[in-house]
């Protein structure tokens, strides 16, 4: 439940700014994080291996530059990616 759910308080703008900044700042720390642990991934691993997972998933380590010289995407483009299937 958000905070605006459980309490009726009213922020004031600035809170929400400060709020907002936080938010955003812990944000780029993760994308980091995640980064990283995808660098190691593709380190240890390789294009196409399948990784089982719990719950009947497995992830797919794919290289987006396999078959191409362009990848086309909304935002920057990392060479590899992680998707997580069904088994």
């Amino acid at each position: 439940m958000s905070e605006t759910g459980k309490t009726k308080k009213a922020l004031s703008l600035a809170e929400l700014v400060q709020r907002h900044l936080r938010s955003r700042e812990s944000g780029k720390r993760a994308y980091k994080r995640a980064e990283r642990l995808l660098d190691e991934i593709v380190q240890r691993g390789k294009s196409g291996e399948e990784i089982p997972l719990a719950g009947g998933k497995k992830a797919v380590i794919r290289d987006l530059y396999l078959t191409a010289n362009k990848v086309f995407r909304a935002h920057g483009i990392g060479r590899y990616e992680i998707e997580v299937v069904e088994e």
